[in-house]
């Protein structure tokens, strides 16, 4: 059984609907079972034979099986060839997490992304395997369903509370739907073209596999719950099919996770000759086996995949398939410690399990069992807490997450020796501590952001915690003494005092949130900030970096500053320029927190020119990427001027030397006395070409920015009539940032000029010399490239008139460098355009400057 998976992005509107429905069902549900006590229902779970287990067992496997064949056939239609194996792992992973975690447009898709990047399938594929398997679980529904609602017209309207020519129409347009699906298929083979679109058609054959692969998985979900069913449900398979798959939509439309609540809402709403406490204990049974299980499951692949890679890692250079379980671990542990909370927060607000607690009696002191129930609930409120900075990967979330997992374990059984949630708690801590190294982030717990949909499930578990104690005890009459008693078995007032406590703590820390002092979005460069970048930038090897120096932008620092990104705001977008500066896990705390302010203040978070080694982070930020141009990169040391290829390299130097011309380095200690000089360059070198400086991207002549750098610097006459200064990145990679000159300079002198300073560089060390980026160069021409890439193309062939792009590489190319591409990270849709504008605006200094060279 599956869910849709498409929509990558869920609205406010979604998550309240959810809540909504949640809600309704939780009172109905709570008049429902008026009549039933918690250990009723308890008794009834355990009173389903071993029989019927392994039945809804073999149906799970059954079911999960056919799931795999969602996702094989999928790929065979996207065109990829991976493995069965491979294919059944994402597909198990992707369904076991989705089905618990809910939104499953979200969390299956971000599964199925994450495992078949790694795999080497693109975008386009990944979308179309998604859209598959969606379009495989609505076909074999319509099937289901719809020939239920005919063949049993009369049950279905009984049970639905329709006419029957009613419940006769749907099945029919179920049916006709799919109909129309296969005539499209076995008729057509073009694809279909909506605007610029293209929807390719499956053949027949595939087609009809996706309806029978699709109605078996249905069937076995539906049979897991039909053989948990009590004798007094005396319907057909057929019939009870589709109140199933009724219910299970409901559970869909809703968003909630696993459609927990409304899900059970319907079916016991639909069902009313079933005993309610019968058909819950069904319905429990039913969650743990299909739902719970899987899941445990899944996390157990998960760690030992941990203990695995730790054990032998240089087994997984082999295994490319395994990669996306890197990527998930931390989510589902994530998910996995927020259930942990809430099993903490539903333990304590239930009574406790048949005589454990005559048992306890000879052992736990009154004032310690009172005191574990307690800080039990304290600890569930705490994981909730904490499991979003796990989800972050967040390094003290992970410490914070361990000793309160080990507490709760100890607590478990201190409280009412619930042996069951300390093995579940136990074993999220073996988990944890096997993945270890995939928390590294550094940035504040405190400070994180929580998401609209982390803190609505956060306040719901309170809630249905609140309600699970007013049904355990409602038979019990209120009293205000009940508060102040305190004894072995009275389990509602420890109950009540525990539910109230973690109600309390989460209200005291969502108000804590709400009002405390904001912090300062981000630091004007003053020169403390200048002198902390500048000490960043000798310790990494990006040379972009140096573009901070120009006290242009605002710079966003992490608290021990030890990391920073800069950006300017243009527009509706904050554009960070470059790669974060500092080491990587601390650049990555510090993009999400960049994140989390563009959120905050309503505005599209950009990254321009970011490199090839970071596109994994712009990728976990949820952000499209799309190529810019590729950059030169020279090879130092090879670098000469022997042999033929050379030539003319030589001839340029020898006819700069001929003419007078003389090149020295000056360095950062001596820039100072020759600025006046390098100032009329640059200002000639302006009114000659009849352009305004550059702004954001590219430096600009600024006298305390070029006194940072050595300057290259060349004499005619004794006079200086052209210079170039130089970044570094660290002692790997030198880059040229303004190259000016004025009339009285040589021919040639940008050559001698970048030849001398690159034969200066091999001298000292350096590995690259960096010429900076060609401007859309590199992109593709294939007919199915990505849009971006033709929209580029025609900018290149058709723009020549703005802008020399192809004189720049060819200029570029005569020094034979290697070219590395530069990236844009923006959202997707139209604030992609938008941020290109923006852009655009921060490089030429406004809109108006654009189109001017």
């Amino acid at each position: 059984m599956t869910h849709p998976n498409t929509a990558p992005k869920v609205s406010i509107w979604s998550t309240l609907l959810g809540v909504a429905l949640l809600a309704v069902a939780v009172f109905v549900l709570h008049h429902l079972l008026g009549k039933y006590h918690w250990r009723d229902i308890l008794e009834r779970v355990h009173a389903i034979s071993n029989a019927k287990l392994l039945r809804a067992a073999f149906f799970t496997f059954a079911g999960y099986s056919c799931l795999t064949l969602y996702d094989l056939l999928a790929v065979r239609f996207a065109g990829a060839r991976v493995p069965y194996p491979r294919v059944a792992l994402i597909s198990f992973m992707g369904y076991a997490i989705g089905h618990n975690v809910g939104l499953n447009s979200i969390s299956g898709g971000a599964v199925r992304y994450r495992a078949y990047t790694a795999l080497g399938l693109s975008a386009k594929q990944i979308a179309t395997i998604i859209a598959f398997g969606t379009l495989t679980f609505f076909l074999g529904a319509s099937v289901l369903l719809g020939g239920s609602l005919i063949s049993n017209a009369e049950m279905s309207s009984s049970v639905l509370h329709v006419p029957e020519w009613l419940a006769l129409l749907a099945g029919c347009m179920l049916l006709a739907a799919v109909c129309a699906y296969l005539w499209l298929v076995c008729t057509r083979h073009a694809p279909l073209r909506f605007r610029k679109i293209e929807i390719p058609v499956p053949k027949p054959r595939v087609a009809f596999a996706q309806i029978g692969i699709s109605c078996v998985d249905m069937l076995c979900a539906t049979s897991v719950l039909y053989v948990l069913l009590p004798r007094e449900a005396a319907m057909s398979f057929g019939a009870f099919a589709a109140v199933y798959l009724i219910a299970l939509a409901a559970g869909a439309i809703s968003n909630v996770p696993g459609g927990i609540g409304v899900f059970e809402f319907v079916l016991l709403l639909l069902l009313p000759s079933v005993p309610k406490d019968r058909l819950l204990g069904a319905l429990i049974a039913y969650r743990a086996i299909y739902y719970f299980a899987p899941f445990g499951i899944a996390l157990v692949l998960l760690g030992a995949h941990e203990v695995w890679i730790h054990r032998a890692p240089e087994l997984i250079a082999a295994s490319r398939g395994r990669t996306f379980l890197i990527a998930v671990t931390p989510q589902a542990i994530a998910v996995a410690v927020f259930l942990a909370g809430a099993v903490l927060l539903f333990s304590g607000a239930t009574p406790s399990v048949g005589n454990r607690l005559a048992l306890l009696r000879n052992f736990v002191p009154l004032s310690v069992l009172e005191f574990s129930h307690l800080l039990g609930s304290v600890v569930g409120v705490g994981l909730l807490i904490i499991a979003h900075g796990l989800y972050r990967r967040l390094y003290t979330a992970w410490w914070i997450t361990i000793y309160l997992l080990c507490a709760g374990v100890l607590l478990s059984l201190l409280k009412g020796f619930d042996y069951e949630e300390a093995t579940i708690l136990g074993v999220v801590v073996v988990l944890l501590a096997s993945a270890r190294t995939r928390f590294r982030r550094k940035a504040s717990l405190i400070d994180e952001h929580y998401s609209s949909a982390w803190i609505v499930a956060f306040f719901l578990v309170l809630l249905t915690a609140a309600w699970l104690v007013i049904f355990a005890y409602r038979h019990l009459p209120y009293d205000n003494e009940l508060w102040w008693q305190f004894a072995f078995h009275a389990s509602a007032p420890r109950s009540l005092r525990a539910s109230l406590l973690a109600v309390m703590i989460g209200a005291i820390y969502g108000l804590w949130r709400v009002l405390r002092p904001a912090r300062p979005r981000f630091s004007a460069p003053g020169d403390n900030d200048l002198e902390c970048v500048a000490q960043l930038i000798e310790k990494g090897e990006d040379t972009t970096a140096n573009l901070a120096l120009l006290g242009d932008k605002n710079l966003l620092f992490n608290k021990d500053r030890t990391a920073c990104i800069m950006f300017q705001s243009s527009g509706s977008s904050w554009v960070a320029m470059g790669d974060p500066i500092g080491p990587p896990e601390l650049g990555e705390s510090l993009a999400w927190e960049f994140l989390e302010d563009c959120d905050d203040m309503a505005v599209s978070p950009v990254f321009y020119q970011v490199t090839p080694e970071r596109l994994p982070l712009y990728v976990d930020l949820g952000l499209t990427l799309s190529k810019l141009g590729e950059e030169a990169r020279v090879p130092l040391e090879s670098f000469a001027l022997e042999g033929a290829s050379r030539a003319d390299l030589r001839q340029a130097q020898r006819r700069a030397i001929r003419d007078g011309a003389t090149f020295e380095m000056v360095p950062r200690s001596g820039v100072a006395q020759i600025l006046p000089e390098l100032r009329a360059v640059s200002d000639a070198w302006l009114e000659e070409k009849n352009t305004a400086e550059k702004r954001f991207s590219l430096g600009f002549f600024d006298e305390r920015y070029i006194a940072h750098f050595d300057v290259g610097v060349v004499r005619h006459k004794e006079a200086i009539v052209a210079f170039a200064n130089l970044w570094r990145g660290g002692a790997v990679e030198l880059s040229v940032d303004l190259m000016r000159y004025n009339d009285a300079a040589p021919k040639g002198v940008i050559d001698y000029m970048l030849i001398e300073c690159m034969l200066w560089g091999r001298a000292q060390g350096f590995r690259w010399f960096n010429l900076g980026m060609a401007p859309l160069s590199g992109l593709e021409e294939h007919a199915l490239a990505p849009a971006w890439h033709k929209l580029g193309r025609l900018v290149q062939r058709y723009g020549e008139t703005f802008y020399n792009f192809e004189g720049l590489r060819k200029f570029k190319e005569k020094f034979d460098p290697v070219w590395r591409p530069r990236y844009l990270a923006a959202p997707d849709g139209l604030a992609m355009a938008g941020a290109l504008l923006d852009v655009t605006a921060l490089v030429s200094g406004g809109v108006r400057k654009v189109l001017r060279k």
